[in-house]
Parts: C-alpha cells; structure tokens; sequence
C-alpha cells in the first residue's frame, strides 16, 4: 500500500487489494470488525469509553475501502494500517503444488514462538482475529496435529493474515498474499492486486527441481511479467525458496544449508553465500526458469526451506512436523525491503 501525507489525520492511501487511491480518515465512525465466520460486521466505541477502552476497541476495528472506481466487492482495511511505516505487501508466488500455504503456515508457527527474537524483531497480529483464524485454520492443523493442508482457495484476492513487525526504531504493517496458482498463472481478475505488491516470495517444490513441470509453471512469468516495467531491473525485492528442501537434504549443496541453525543475528555475507549456492543447484538441474526472479529483479536472494521437515503420507506428517529454515527468506526480505535499516537494504540481494 501506497502511503501519503495529507492533513491531520488523514492520509492519501492506495488500496492494495482494488488499486484505488483514496483520501483515509482516521476517525472512530463507519467502523467494522473481523467476525469469527470471516465476515465484517458494524463496530462501535460506546459514548464515554475511556481512552484504554477505546483503544482497545480501535484495536480490532476496520475500514471498509470507498473503491472509488467501484469495480470489486466491497473489502476492507484495517484501520491501523497507515498508523506505522509505509506497509510491506507479499505476494506469495508459485505453482498450486508448490507449497505456498504450508510455508507461510509454517512462517507463523515459527514467529509465534517468538524466533525473530535473535534478529532484534517482535511480531504481533495487525488484525487479531484474523491472524487467530489463520494460527487455528492452518498453523496449529499443521503444527501440533502434524495434519496436511488444503491448498490455496482459489479466486480469493484477500491477504491471508498479516503482522505489524516492529525493531528498536520503527513498526511496519506486513501483510501475506497468497493466491492460488491457477489464478497466477492465467492473471484472473482476482490478481489486480499484483500491481500493488513491494515484496515478493517465489516458492519452487524441490520435486520438481529440473523436471519437464518447471517449464509448464508459468506462474513466475506471469506474475514478473505484469510487474516488470519493460526495461532495466524490477525494484521490487524478491526471494526464491526452495521449499520441500528435506525431500533431497543430502545432495549437495542442499545438505550444507538445511541443517543449518537459526542464526542469531542478520548475516548478509551467509545470505550471499547461500543464495550463490541455490543458484548453482537450480542453473546445474536445467531448473532456468525458476531463476526469472534473480534475472528480472534488483534484489533477489535464494534459500533452501522446508515447511514440514519430512514427506507427507495420505493426509498427514507421521514423524511430526518440524519447520526447517523458513524464516530466512523472511528475514531476508524485510531485509530489503528496509525493516534492519538503510545499510542492509543496500547490502542483502545485491
């Protein structure tokens, strides 16, 4: 989302999900919250509430987005989205198979139990009630019942949850798209709001790594195809995740990164080192058009990741799930995108 000052308090902003741009009023009327069936509902502040009280309830409130062009069903905002840094908007991109929904499962298991702690970040819930319907709908089924998810519902153009991740100086909304495959693929109408994404997450499946599927995969094609201005390099940071990584944790390199610990701190020179090694093991595998991002974009860096840790059987994980290195593609692309401030946007991806 696009963020513009305008007067107190108000602010021009740009809807990520219709594209409109509209004048945002930080008032407590027209108000809505997230019901637990997903639906919006009116929200009011009771006459007389104490300041406490009605910050709480401000909390959990929405905007519903004008959509001054009037072209999409109505949708809705939180209202605390403009209240911190400009929003960091991902876009989850890859095949249906490829395991976007379990890695972004995944992503949230491992910030629940606080492990951006060593990078210096907290995360908390930008809209408590959805992130609670994505912790029970997905993360926790994953998780703690080691059960195998469905894949993204396709024709949704919604984020599936999203953050406010904070470091010692600044707070930045961070919000997760993740569409289904098919509808990258063929840019259906629920994908306009590609054009207002400023960060991205390309998610490969290791099965597929060199297989007569990568061709066929046009998801990555279509998706840097819409963005790329037609010239020079798209400024837009990316990641590419080589997700399923157990299923060959012991070829090389893949064995000298996916047993690797969590570091305890931003390490753009293992970055770099590992995403040189990626590289190498897609462009050896005749895997090209999995690199599109690295060619296409400024800054790309390359991991290796695991949601699960180990191959499903029929419905679900029978060793437990154990998440191996899936914050690092995070990490790396807040990085980028500013979150560890100037000097490591400039260093990481480049």
């Amino acid at each position: 989302m696009t963020v513009t000052s305008g007067r107190a308090g108000s602010a021009t902003v740009r809807c990520p999900i219709c594209l409109d741009v509209f004048s945002w009023d930080r008032t407590d009327e027209d108000l809505y919250r997230f019901s637990e069936d997903s639906s919006y509902v009116p929200l009011t502040i009771p006459p007389g509430s104490s300041p406490q009280k009605r910050e709480g309830v401000r909390r959990l409130a929405h905007i519903r987005c004008p959509n001054p062009s009037g072209d999409r069903p109505p949708h809705f905002l939180p209202l605390l989205y403009t209240a911190y840094r400009p929003p960091i908007v991902i876009g989850m991109v890859g095949a249906s198979l490829s395991g976007k929904t379990h890695l972004l499962a995944a992503i949230m298991g491992e910030i629940e139990r606080d492990k951006l702690a060593p990078y210096g970040l907290k995360a908390d819930a930008l809209d408590p009630v959805r992130h609670r319907n994505f912790i029970q709908q997905y993360t926790q089924p994953l998780m703690e019942r080691s059960r195998r998810l469905p894949g993204t519902v396709e024709g949704v153009a919604d984020f599936a949850d999203a953050l406010l991740i904070s470091s010692s100086e600044a707070t930045w909304p961070v919000a997760f798209f993740d569409v289904g495959g098919e509808d990258l693929s063929g840019l259906r109408e629920n994908t306009r709001f590609l054009s207002g994404l400023n960060a991205l997450m390309f998610v490969v499946d290791s099965a597929t790594v060199g297989a007569s599927a990568d061709a066929r995969d046009d998801t990555y094609r279509s998706v840097l195809g819409m963005l790329h201005p037609g010239s020079g390099y798209l400024d837009v940071p990316a990641v590419v995740v080589i997700n399923k990584a157990d299923l060959v944790q012991f070829a090389s390199p893949v064995d000298e990164w996916i047993h690797r610990p969590q570091a305890d701190h931003l390490q753009p020179a293992a970055i770099l080192a590992e995403s040189r090694d990626a590289y190498a093991y897609l462009h050896r595998a005749g895997a090209t058009a999995l690199l599109q991002p690295y060619r296409y974009c400024r800054r790309c860096t390359l991991h290796f990741a695991s949601a699960t840790g180990g191959p499903a059987r029929d419905d679900g994980y029978p060793h437990g799930v154990r998440p191996m290195r899936v914050l690092e593609p995070l990490v790396a692309l807040l990085a980028m995108s500013g979150v560890f401030g100037a000097a490591a946007a400039r260093e990481v991806g480049n």
